[in-house]
């Protein structure tokens, strides 16, 4: 089941709820306010796998151009 935020209309309150993607906007209240006047936030997420580095851990190399740092070609160009 995915997270949804949502912001409350009227209080300003933001929270999230854990819910089916079918229903993704019924019947949504406020936890602070208890009112229905609610926005569902855009959300952005990451995921982790295990035994794998994040992009932004990857070792920059500058080997030349292309699509992957001209590794690919340098071996058919030598």
């Amino acid at each position: 089941m995915p997270m949804y935020e949502y912001r409350c209309l009227d209080c300003e309150s933001r929270f999230d709820r854990l819910r089916r993607m079918d229903q993704d906007d019924a019947d949504v209240t406020c936890p602070a306010c208890q009112s229905d006047r609610i926005q569902r936030r855009l959300s952005l997420f990451a995921t982790a796998t295990r035994g794998s580095a994040a992009l932004s851990e990857a070792p920059a190399t500058s080997s030349g151009g292309g699509c992957c740092g001209g590794g690919c070609c340098s071996a058919q160009t030598a």
